[in-house]
């Protein structure tokens, strides 16, 4: 449905853009003179002004309520640490300092309830990496930068349980394409079970 309104816009705006430039191409057939060609443009000026004004407020309003960004006093339900090194995401839901901390969370399971607000620290050891999260289907979720010296936090909630992959979207050096990381989502009540 979103998309079909994207595409109905868009298609708008093409069309408006063609019949401005169909407009000034047909006008142009028959030259004006200084004084009316002044007139003309005066004209025109303000009405396209006023559709610019109508187009900017409305993809503002379209826009700006989905912004994925949260509001700071919100407190996740989970912190998980991500650090990116070539060629691996070590994924934790303790901080990882050192490279034994990086060692001991690559073999770590990471198990997430369904439906809690997961806040991801991200950070890398060695060069910029791009921490992207897919859905078991493969389907794009969110990603943020790993950068080395820095934490970029990454908010996400999870509603389908499943085993969840972090890929790099940064290249990173000659084994870039088998760089991830995983973790799981439990449904609440297999979580409570384990």
């Amino acid at each position: 449905m979103v998309q079909t309104i994207a595409f109905a816009i868009w298609a708008v705006i093409v069309l408006a853009i063609l019949a401005t430039y169909g407009y000034f191409a047909w006008s142009a057939r028959t030259p004006l003179d200084g004084e009316e060609y002044y007139k003309a443009v005066a004209r025109l000026r303000r009405p396209l002004f006023i559709v610019l004004v109508l187009l900017l407020a409305a993809t503002l309003a379209l826009t700006l309520p989905r912004i994925p960004y949260p509001r700071r006093d919100i407190v996740p339900d989970r912190v998980v640490h991500v650090v990116g090194k070539q060629f691996s995401f070590a994924v934790s839901e303790q901080p990882i300092t050192t490279d034994a901390d990086f060692a001991r969370a690559i073999g770590e399971r990471v198990r997430l309830p369904a439906g809690a607000l997961v806040e991801f620290r991200v950070t890398s050891r060695d060069v910029n990496h791009g921490f992207a999260v897919y859905d078991p289907e493969g389907h794009l979720l969110g990603q943020t930068q790993a950068m080395p010296g820095y934490v970029n936090r990454l908010l996400m909630r999870f509603d389908k349980p499943g085993t969840y992959h972090a890929l790099c979207l940064e290249y990173c050096g000659l084994a870039h394409h088998a760089m991830r990381g995983t973790f799981e989502v439990l449904a609440s009540e297999k979580l409570a079970r384990r």
